[in-house]
């Protein structure tokens, strides 16, 4: 710490705006990388009884699923092969990218550039390079008719 700190008299703005860049993105990917350890980890122990795997339901469109990670801290969204972990910012920001869509190709553009802007990693890895792919489609679907918004920014 000590050393950082000397560091930062000797440099200019545009340097330090880098590094706060950098130190966000790395924070960002630290979190990113900890639900995804959550998400195998509660794909390694699913819950053991029929009563939890009733608290916990998967909803389903096409090639799309959507459940809640064991601890309630996370979603983990399936689509078609790949499995992705969000926080519930995250899936607040998706739920309500959703509910803004009027149709589907309408709400399917809508989460193509949200999750462009906010979670390009999950467009990369699902292989969808456009907002007319159909899992674009039934993730709109799923969201808009699984999840609400409840006061207070909760799902």
């Amino acid at each position: 710490m000590k050393e950082l700190r000397g560091l930062i008299r000797e440099i200019d703005r545009d340097g330090l705006l880098f590094l706060i860049k950098q130190a966000n993105t790395l924070i960002y990917n630290q979190r990113v990388e900890k639900l995804n350890r959550e998400a195998e980890q509660d794909r390694r122990n699913p819950p053991a009884t029929q009563q939890k795997k009733q608290e916990n339901p998967s909803v389903q469109e096409g090639g799309v699923s959507i459940e809640r990670g064991a601890f309630g801290r996370s979603f983990i969204l399936d689509l078609g092969q790949v499995r992705k972990t969000f926080d519930e910012g995250e899936m607040l920001g998706l739920v309500g990218v959703a509910k803004a869509g009027t149709s589907p190709r309408d709400g399917a553009a809508r989460i193509y550039r949200w999750l462009s802007r906010n979670r390009d990693d999950v467009l990369l890895d699902a292989g969808i390079n456009s907002a007319g792919n159909s899992i674009l489609a039934d993730l709109w679907k799923v969201l808009g008719r699984s999840f609400s918004i409840r006061n207070q920014g909760q799902l």
